[in-house]
């Protein structure tokens, strides 16, 4: 059984390309062709239709990639058993984190959790959510740092902070009558209607938190400009272009603007749940359970009880 065939067959899969495939592997794309014609030779039938491009598997190779990855993740879990069983942590652990969560964790962790598993290869990877999550769920990557804004069935969710939501926005757009009676810094929600507002692309995690916010709340946004980059959108407030919703650490990272107003979106402040998430199925080993505490060590305090949004994100699973 050969796993690192399997790999390769499942990266062509994922690119739609044997060419595509050598290069995330790092290897030739003679090799990664060569592996596909000895599966296909092994089974008798072709596991990618030649005529379509990116290559789309056949039956066969449906029923292929689907099978390789089940034995590659049960291979995955029992070398991380293994490991912990000899008390002697290694291996990889590959994270799949928003860049600027990764911004905002790894610095404040990275160099205790090297002290504490020397020899486990950390490494990350970011993408927008609904990328990252096909990578979890095929393997490619050994658990996510997201914020929970659904509850996929094929994952479990484990919560480590809260963070608040923000309003920022350059100081001549939002009025008083835009804010909550008698408050100086909580705008109303339903003035977002009225402001003009910057959103965040469609499919990034920031967008799919406004999306549900507004629609939670039955409120419909006048969005006068769609970008991507969190950072982005706060220069573009800082511009005096609109209001731009953004969590506490895009706020942190950059750079201190007088210019700018901060603005909480309730008397308590509402805020989404920053969770890690694995494969339902999948066996947490030591290194991933410290890497987490450590996190939630780092940041469960930082911003206090919340009105978390969404509601369902309460419950982790």
């Amino acid at each position: 059984m050969d796993f690192y065939q399997m790999k390769q067959i499942l990266t062509i899969a994922q690119t739609g390309s044997i060419s595509e495939a050598a290069k995330l592997l790092c290897v030739s794309q003679p090799a990664v062709s060569h592996a596909l014609a000895k599966a296909e030779q092994e089974f008798h039938t072709p596991l990618f239709d030649r005529t379509r491009y990116p290559l789309k598997p056949t039956y066969a190779g449906e029923q292929y990639i689907e099978a390789a990855r089940k034995m590659l993740l049960i291979y995955s879990d029992l070398e991380k058993k293994c490991l912990d069983a000899a008390q002697g942590a290694g291996g990889q652990l590959r994270l799949g984190i928003p860049y600027n969560r990764s911004a905002q964790i790894l610095p404040a962790i990275i160099k205790e959790y090297r002290q504490m598993f020397p020899n486990v290869c950390l490494s990350y990877q970011t993408g927008p959510i609904l990328d990252m999550k096909e990578k979890l769920y095929s393997g490619s990557v050994d658990l996510l740092i997201f914020t929970q804004l659904e509850n996929d069935l094929r994952f479990r969710y484990e919560p480590l902070f809260e963070e608040e939501l923000f309003a920022v926005s350059a100081q001549d757009i939002v009025q008083s009558a835009h804010l909550e009676p008698g408050s100086s810094n909580i705008l109303r929600l339903s003035a977002l209607s009225q402001l003009p507002v910057l959103a965040a692309a469609p499919r990034s995690g920031l967008g799919t938190m406004f999306r549900l916010l507004m629609e939670y709340y039955n409120i419909v946004p006048n969005v006068t400009l769609t970008v991507s980059g969190n950072n982005a959108l706060y220069t573009l407030a800082e511009a005096g272009l609109g209001v731009a919703i953004l969590p506490a650490n895009v706020i942190r990272q950059s750079a201190p603007s007088p210019k700018l107003r901060l603005y909480s979106l309730s008397g308590r402040g509402i805020g989404w749940r920053v969770c890690a998430i694995f494969r339902r199925d999948a066996y947490i080993s030591r290194a991933e359970q410290a890497l987490l505490t450590l996190i939630r060590n780092k940041f469960a305090a930082a911003d206090g009880q919340l009105d978390l949004f969404p509601p369902f994100a309460a419950g982790g699973d």
